[in-house]
């Protein structure tokens, strides 16, 4: 009989504590019920695209001077190597710079590097054509 009345006591109890924890924290989580309003904002802006003309490019390469500009990113000089070689190879007369070894004040990126003295004196070479290696 005493083991009967210790489950009618913990029944209880149980009971007990279940309803008070019921009517404390029944107030809570009302606000989280209520709808929420999300305004979507597109992190990318507006973009108003210009149009820009481009200049006219050689219809041959034949007897044109090239100029071959690197921004100083690894292995760019590597691939303007190469383009060099194979112009050398395949376009007769042609005539090859390169501006990272014969200006290295063209090396770089950003107006600090590439400004209007610098774009001076990349135009008095008067090159037909100039071909930059970003190697992003």
């Amino acid at each position: 009989m005493q083991r009967l009345g210790k489950h009618k006591i913990l029944s209880w109890l149980l009971l007990t504590v279940f309803i008070a924890s019921t009517f404390m924290l029944g107030g809570c989580g009302t606000k989280a019920e209520k709808a929420s309003t999300w305004t979507l904002v597109n992190p990318e802006g507006v973009v108003q695209p210009t149009v820009v003309k481009l200049n006219p490019h050689p219809s041959t390469l034949e007897g044109k001077t090239v100029a071959l500009r690197w921004n100083g990113k690894e292995n760019g000089n590597n691939l303007l190597d190469g383009v060099a070689e194979m112009l050398q190879k395949n376009v007769k007369n042609i005539k090859i710079i390169k501006l990272y070894e014969t200006m290295p004040e063209t090396v770089g990126y950003g107006p600090s590097k590439m400004g209007p003295d610098v774009i001076n004196k990349v135009a008095a070479l008067k090159p037909d054509l100039i071909i930059s290696g970003q190697a992003d």
